[in-house]
């Protein structure tokens, strides 16, 4: 059997959405600076992450991932209007920034283990740090600070005083937090979706990947899963009982009960149930 190359539209590691616009809505304007104008936070900030471990839950950690997407790719994506470095934990961080002679203003250290940081989280905490005109500032899990701040004083990470607790700074250091992270990113997931017009029953047994993109007019019943940089066009239907991973399904589509993988689905085709489509178009 030939096996043939599909390319996806989705660029390796990137989300095909993000949730500013929604989660825009939920920030009280009266509580910005800068009412819907986020722009400065992009232009004034480093945003800096730490790749952390728990060693004592698995030495694996790092490369775990919640809805298709490693824990530190869910935090670096709230910061992706911003310039970004990554650090290793144990360095210290703010030496590290002072050896990077950012010209930023702004200066926002998270945590790899924080994967519920959202783009809404981080504005919100970057408005509150502006308000307050403030130099430092110590988070639940992480930092915010001027960064003419942080090369002028030194020891800064034993100021113990935290001044912004969220549970989106919750960190993942169990098993337990860490499945329920993940129905957390999948609500939203699945609440971006029908925001956008695709129509979901059952969503409670409905998963689909951060990377996968869907087009409004979409039915998906129970009991699917859409992996991966999956492509679901307009006018589809997904039955009950699919798996589909890194494919793409064209426009007007029926999809009963099959296993579809790496493969591109041609418009207006029935894929009968329990058929095992891989590497293929059909």
């Amino acid at each position: 059997m030939e096996i043939k190359e599909f390319e996806l539209e989705i660029a390796n590691g990137q989300m095909s959405f993000d949730f500013e616009e929604e989660e825009r809505g939920t920030i009280p304007a009266e509580k910005l600076i800068k009412s819907q104008n986020f722009n400065w936070i992009g232009e004034e900030t480093l945003f800096v992450v730490v790749r952390t471990q728990n060693k004592a839950l698995s030495n694996d950690l790092p490369s775990l991932k919640l809805c298709g997407k490693k824990m530190i790719d869910w935090v670096r994506l709230a910061g992706s209007s911003c310039q970004q470095i990554v650090v290793d934990d144990g360095e210290d961080v703010f030496e590290r920034i002072k050896d990077f002679q950012t010209d930023k203003k702004y200066v926002a250290i998270f945590y790899s283990d924080t994967p519920l940081l959202s783009k809404n989280l981080f504005y919100k905490i970057m408005n509150y740090f502006s308000s307050k005109n403030i130099n430092y500032l110590k988070l639940s899990r992480g930092y915010v600070a001027k960064a003419e701040f942080i090369n002028s004083c030194p020891n800064l990470m034993q100021n113990s005083a935290v001044g912004f607790e969220d549970a989106g700074l919750s960190v993942a250091d169990n098993a337990k937090t860490i499945s329920q992270m993940n129905e957390i990113l999948q609500h939203r997931i699945l609440a971006f979706h029908q925001a956008n017009g695709v129509i979901i029953y059952g969503k409670n047994t409905v998963f689909i990947d951060a990377d996968a993109e869907i087009e409004a007019g979409v039915v998906i019943y129970p009991n699917n899963v859409i992996k991966g940089e999956s492509i679901i066009s307009s006018g589809t239907i997904l039955e009950s009982g699919n798996v589909i991973k890194n494919s793409i399904i064209s426009s007007n589509c029926q999809i009963e009960n099959s296993y579809i993988e790496k493969s591109k689905i041609s418009q207006g085709k029935t894929i009968k149930a329990f058929s095992k489509i891989i590497e293929e178009e059909a």
